[in-house]
């Protein structure tokens, strides 16, 4: 069961990072996470009630403080992808993601296993594969610093989502959901943006939405049921689905050899989770 859950926000976080990435081509990355946080706590929030989740003050504690940090990590990483590409991006970020908990897990007395020090050495060669375009110029360092901020505050995320218990289910994602609504409508305001897309665009932010939502709470069930480790493994493999749907649907050109990086970064990513 738990490895069905990390297929499924495999496939729904790829969706949804593939439609911000649209969005912020042709709007600011900020308007479409506010509108992506709405519609996810419209959707985590009825998921939650039908699920008959108990409501624990401080899981949804822990989902409100991831909520602040996953908002901003998306607003940085949908900007990367859509201001570089998503070769470089979105490959980036998900071994930033990896890393952190297996660093909070250092923190807190584990020690590095073998499997994930191999992981480790895989994934920053492959991200030395996946991070060469001479095409891009100037815009792939940017697309490469802003992927390494955003990784870490998903990597934060992820921490703070698994801090919390089977027993709470799906609300710990709706309150991740609202808050990240709520920091993402100050953060427009104070920056003078609009908070919800145009209407040309808004259809990639209700994408966005319901995919990313129904993601965090396949994640947040696979990782409360099972083990974290097992259910990272399978939804580290997001990239990829990323990468491809952007090639099919949004002309971004993949090279040999980051085709290579990206198999190689998500195979370090698995082996960093496997051994954390």
């Amino acid at each position: 069961m738990p490895i069905l859950f990390g297929i499924a926000a495999s496939l729904l976080i790829g969706v949804s990072d593939t439609s911000g990435r649209a969005s912020a081509r042709r709007a600011d990355s900020i308007s479409h996470v506010t509108m992506q946080m709405l519609i996810g706590a419209i959707v985590a929030t009825p998921v939650a009630l039908l699920l008959g989740n108990a409501f624990i003050g401080r899981d949804l504690l822990s989902g409100a403080a991831s909520g602040l940090a996953i908002s901003l990590g998306l607003a940085i990483v949908y900007h990367a992808m859509a201001t570089s590409s998503a070769a470089v991006a979105a490959p980036v970020a998900a071994v930033l993601a990896a890393v952190v908990p297996l660093g909070w897990d250092l923190v807190g007395g584990a020690s590095l296993s073998s499997l994930a020090l191999l992981g480790c050495a895989v994934a920053v060669v492959s991200l030395g594969l996946t991070t060469f375009d001479p095409d891009l110029g100037d815009s792939l360092r940017v697309g490469f610093l802003l992927a390494i901020l955003g990784g870490f505050l998903f990597g934060v995320s992820i921490v703070l989502s698994a801090d919390t218990s089977e027993a709470s289910g799906a609300w710990p994602a709706a309150s991740q959901r609202l808050t990240g609504f709520f920091a993402m409508l100050v953060l427009a305001r104070i920056r003078d943006i609009p908070p919800l897309l145009p209407p040309g665009v808004r259809k990639f932010g209700v994408i966005g939405g319901l995919s990313g939502a129904l993601g965090m709470v396949a994640w947040i069930l696979g990782s409360q049921k099972g083990d974290l480790g097992t259910v990272s493994v399978v939804a580290s493999t997001y990239p990829a689905v990323v990468v491809v749907l952007a090639n099919i649907f949004d002309g971004d050109r993949i090279r040999w050899w980051q085709a290579l990086g990206i198999g190689g970064a998500i195979g370090g990513t698995a082996l960093i989770a496997l051994g954390g």
